[in-house]
């Protein structure tokens, strides 16, 4: 792949899901339809004729077995509030729209080991990743060879003259080859990372041989209603596939919770982008926030959190999102940013597992946190850790081992530094007391801990108190106090190689 072949377009698309006029956190409202185009969910083999007979007209039927049914469409007003007398119905929702989940700009695969999978032979082989999206480009050079058996929804089937709008950014393709072509670049952005071939074209994917599905449920917008993007969920399950990305996002719906279930119940693997909400706490959107879901927060190149990253309990696995390379219709690459393209990297990951022979998804998703990488950041920010997809299959990186070899000999070399130390003193009583405020760093990104010590004018340590950190910076505030008579405040910084820093303060 050459530099001209790279193409460098930044892209600014508003993402969010309109819900009753309500925006999320940081998105834009983007169409969510009629204002009488609802979702009425049914329980199993009752209701549906006095459903379809209510309706003004009916745009979808879904059928989830033993969880019930769903029929969206246009209702009057007065058979909406039959039904919330209706023993037989069990919700009814506007049938609002779902986003893709993008930002601005983005890096490669080697950082999750993939590279060190595939260079032992684990390739993701025979198993089907349906990226349920925009859509992918049939004719890519470097995902037709992968590509399977696709979808589409009648509202976001390809459309080679999308007008667009202003919260819409379409890619004006002129030719549709497909239904499930990718008319918006999200879908194959996220099909690239998953599972572009290992074919010396362009970039490579996370599971280069695994088969990738089609199901474009996102419009030329990047936008899709609840009722197409379950029933998106509900055909992939029924054809089979093991493992479903979804890098896609907005409010709760229970059409959509109700094809998670019924995916679920068929033994879906299925991920999720947690949302690009950020910088916030407790916000990761549906459906990664679903139980049966595996929700991804998005890392840089240093393994930071991505600014723009949701966080929250649900979040179980963080991976790369930020400048991350793949392709784009037509025989392009381009860099995108956003938990959408960190998602694609676990579906790969979960392929790969799967490949090797666990295929209960309940044991996928264990195996894949047991092997993450804790990088330091909360447990609502990473999970588990970032996913390490050569160490969920069992295999030793040795080039790693080198690299962390000589990341110790550097490590016994640099010493951590103190960036900040604050001082402020006060007696109540008998009581001496002290607040710390602290900022440190390391170079070597392995902070280990940092200790406040009131100390008296012999050395004798009056009070302490100690923080476990991690990584390349930490901050933070420590309250000291003594009946003693203290002569200075000392801050010590250490690293996992045993290297300190202090420093001391008059008190």
């Amino acid at each position: 792949m050459t530099e001209e072949n790279i193409s460098r377009r930044t892209i600014l698309r508003s993402v969010g899901a309109g819900v009753a006029g309500t925006a999320l956190a940081g998105h834009a409202t983007a169409g969510s339809g009629e204002v009488d185009d609802y979702v009425v969910g049914i329980a199993p083999d009752r209701g549906l004729e006095t459903v379809r007979e209510a309706a003004d007209s009916v745009r979808r039927e879904l059928d989830f077995g033993e969880i019930g049914r769903a029929v969206s469409g246009q209702f009057p007003d007065a058979a909406l509030e039959a039904f919330e007398n209706n023993p037989n119905v069990r919700y009814v929702e506007k049938n609002a729209r779902m986003q893709a989940l993008e930002q601005t700009t983005p890096y490669g695969i080697e950082q999750v080991d993939a590279d060190v999978a595939i260079d032992d032979g684990s390739t993701g082989d025979g198993v089907s990743i349906a990226i349920i999206d925009s859509g992918i480009d049939p004719q890519h050079e470097t995902l037709e060879a992968n590509l399977g058996e696709g979808w589409a929804a009648t509202d976001a089937a390809c459309q080679d003259d999308c007008s667009g709008g202003f919260f819409c950014s379409p890619n004006d393709i002129d030719t549709c080859y497909a239904e499930w072509d990718d008319d918006n670049d999200h879908g194959t952005h996220v099909a690239g990372t998953a599972g572009a071939a290992d074919d010396g074209e362009g970039v490579l994917g996370v599971a280069p041989d695994a088969t990738l599905h089609a199901v474009k449920v996102l419009d030329c917008c990047g936008s899709g209603a609840y009722d197409d993007i379950a029933a998106g969920i509900e055909w992939s399950a029924d054809q089979g596939h093991e493992v479903q990305n979804m890098s896609l996002g907005g409010d709760e719906s229970n059409v959509v919770a109700d094809a998670v279930a019924y995916a679920a119940e068929r033994g879906v693997t299925m991920i999720a982008a947690a949302g690009n909400d950020g910088e916030c706490t407790d916000c990761v959107g549906y459906p990664a926030a679903y139980d049966e879901v595996i929700a991804v927060s998005a890392t840089d190149e240093n393994d930071d959190l991505a600014d723009f990253s949701s966080t929250g309990p649900e979040v179980e696995l963080a991976a790369p999102g930020v400048d991350t390379l793949s392709s784009i219709p037509r025989d392009d690459y381009d860099e995108f940013s956003g938990t959408s393209m960190a998602s694609p990297h676990v579906a790969g990951g979960a392929a790969q597992i799967i490949a090797a022979g666990t295929t209960d998804r309940e044991e996928v998703r264990q195996q894949l946190k047991d092997a993450a990488d804790d990088i330091g950041l909360d447990d609502n920010e990473q999970g588990a850790g970032r996913l390490n997809v050569a160490d969920a299959l069992g295999l030793d990186d040795s080039d790693d081992d080198d690299d962390d070899d000589d990341d110790d000999e550097t490590d016994s070399e640099s010493e951590p530094a103190i960036d900040e130390f604050a001082v402020s003193t006060r007696s109540t009583g008998r009581w001496n007391r002290a607040e710390v405020d602290w900022a440190v760093s390391d170079e070597d990104g392995d902070l280990a801990s940092v200790t406040s010590e009131l100390v008296a004018d012999d050395g004798t340590v009056l009070d302490s108190v100690t923080s476990s950190v991690g990584g390349s910076s930490a901050s933070g505030e420590h309250e000291l106090r003594s009946d003693a008579e203290p002569d200075g405040v000392r801050l010590v910084v250490s690293d996992e190689a045993g290297n300190e820093t202090s420093d001391t303060r008059a008190y």
